[in-house]
């Protein structure tokens, strides 16, 4: 079937130039903000400090993470092997396995977004799914999607189960690059452990509180950072989720499928331009710096054809509450009841 998006894509190909300067700039200041995070977290006084430590050593977690991420992709250097390796130093700190989180995300999320089967990144459950689950499996699905369990989502559906040793139940494959990436970040996570123990005895200081502050706390809060932002690039009262691969083609639209979301207080600015994510699903090859000017042409050819919307307490509660259940064969979301909260469009989709 043709690619209805091939225009599109085209359109964003000038968009593709990958550097040098620029993007090894960014990845020093980003190790910088991460190894400063977790130093101030370890070495300085007040626990305000040290927290203020946790809180910037996660903000260096996800920059750095959104650099593998465009390294995975191809697109942070315009040469292989030199993203293939500051991909896997830049994913370090999130402890995420680089080729493990190539075939979940570029090959499965990237080649199939929005179908149930094949994207498995919050794709919603049907009522007769989530009233045959089992009472905890209903409990959990109610606690994701309670607005507060995103980072227990990312944590153990995605991480646990699918980026760090995962089985080939999970994924449907078994690589040995996929072992060596989860040995990789095993090694960095014992290394970031050893320093933290290190530090904590020649500073007579208590070892499970640096430990907590310098470690699990940033680590939880980067789960709880990604597991929002997935939630809320495919996750929206007027986005669609497809069951049927043939119904998924026809309406397939990498703009419907993903929402342009402006984070409160231009905190979408400290992401690397990862929200301009509709200019992203388009066309992944085009690195993070270009992103928002990619994303600036769609809305000037293609306005009003995907959701581009404020984050606010009101949309937030709208998502929220609107998206717990998926009605495929009505294009509907449902609450965990089954009553209809909101219908998706679909004439916008089918281009």
């Amino acid at each position: 079937m043709e690619d209805q998006n091939l225009p599109r894509k085209s359109l964003l190909m000038a968009f593709e130039k990958a550097g040098f300067v620029r993007q090894f700039l960014a990845l020093g200041i980003d190790i910088g903000l991460f190894t400063g995070g977790v130093a101030l977290a370890l070495l300085a006084g007040p626990l305000a400090l040290k927290l203020l430590g946790s809180a910037l050593a996660t903000v260096g977690i996800v920059r750095l993470f959104l650099i593998g991420h465009d390294a995975c992709h191809g697109s942070y250097f315009g040469v292989k092997a030199l993203n293939s390796i500051i991909g896997r130093i830049a994913f370090l700190p999130s402890l995420t396995a680089f080729s493990l989180w190539d075939v979940g995300h570029n090959v499965a999320h990237h080649g199939f977004n929005n179908l149930k089967g094949r994207d498995q990144v919050w794709a919603p459950m049907t009522k007769a799914e989530y009233d045959s689950a089992t009472r905890l499996r209903r409990f959990s699905e109610r606690f994701y999607r309670s607005g507060l369990g995103y980072g227990a989502y990312y944590f153990y559906e995605l991480w646990w189960k699918k980026l760090y040793f995962a089985t080939k139940k999970q994924i449907g494959a078994t690589r040995a690059r996929y072992r060596w990436d989860s040995v990789l970040v095993t090694a960095g996570a014992i290394a970031w452990a050893s320093i933290i123990v290190v530090v904590a005895r020649r500073t007579d200081q208590n070892v499970w509180l640096l430990l907590l502050l310098g470690l699990a706390l940033p680590f939880a809060l980067w789960n709880s950072v990604m597991g929002f932002v997935v939630y809320v690039h495919h996750t929206h009262p007027a986005i669609a989720w497809f069951q049927k691969r043939q119904e998924w083609q026809r309406f397939r639209a990498y703009l419907t499928a993903t929402a342009n979301v402006k984070l409160p207080w231009g905190l979408d600015h400290v992401m690397h331009n990862i929200m301009e994510h509709n200019a992203h699903h388009l066309n992944p090859r085009i690195p993070m710096f270009a992103l928002r000017r990619a994303q600036n042409l769609l809305k000037e050819k293609f306005a009003g054809e995907f959701q581009v919307y404020h984050m606010n307490w009101r949309e937030f509660r709208r998502c929220v509450k609107s998206c717990k259940l998926y009605d495929f064969a009505n294009h509907c979301w449902t609450d965990f009841n089954g009553k209809i909260t909101a219908r998706v469009p679909l004439a916008i989709e089918a281009n």
